[in-house]
């Protein structure tokens, strides 16, 4: 069985190594937040509770979602990935519109986001893929 929901806005994220599923729906300009638990290539989406879905909104809402500027523009990207890394809290994000892009991580501090020193950046990104190997090759799988 394959669900669809009836909103072009789904987004799967890891937070607090907790996969979740965020589903924003513009019409009525409400978001709910699931608990994605995978199991035997199964996602079981689970309502955590309005006390956990309002605690985890306030946490990532604020960095999210994100316009990022580079030489070749201005782009939407979406928070992939929380994560530690040297007692910092880290962002994976990744572009809205190509997801098969290269991600890209900032630290999250105070609810924005910092740039990484250049030669910091290529252990962060070390770290993102040590502690969550399986989304880079979920990531990779779905262009095969």
């Amino acid at each position: 069985m394959h669900v669809q929901f009836r909103t072009p806005h789904q987004y799967v994220f890891i937070h607090e190594n907790v996969k979740h599923l965020l589903l924003v729906w513009p019409k009525e300009a409400k978001k709910q937040l699931f608990v994605a638990e995978e199991r035997n290539h199964t996602l079981d989406l689970l309502y955590p509770g309005e006390t956990y879905e309002e605690m985890v909104l306030d946490q990532v809402e604020p960095v999210f979602f994100r316009q990022l500027e580079t030489d070749d523009g201005l782009f939407p990207v979406v928070l992939g990935a929380t994560f530690h890394h040297r007692g910092a809290l880290m962002g994976m994000y990744y572009n809205r519109d190509h997801r098969g892009d290269s991600p890209y991580f900032f630290a999250l501090e105070d609810g924005e986001l910092a740039d990484i020193p250049d030669e910091e950046y290529e252990a962060v990104a070390l770290a993102f893929l040590e502690e969550f190997p399986e989304y880079i090759q979920g990531e990779h799988r779905s262009h095969d």
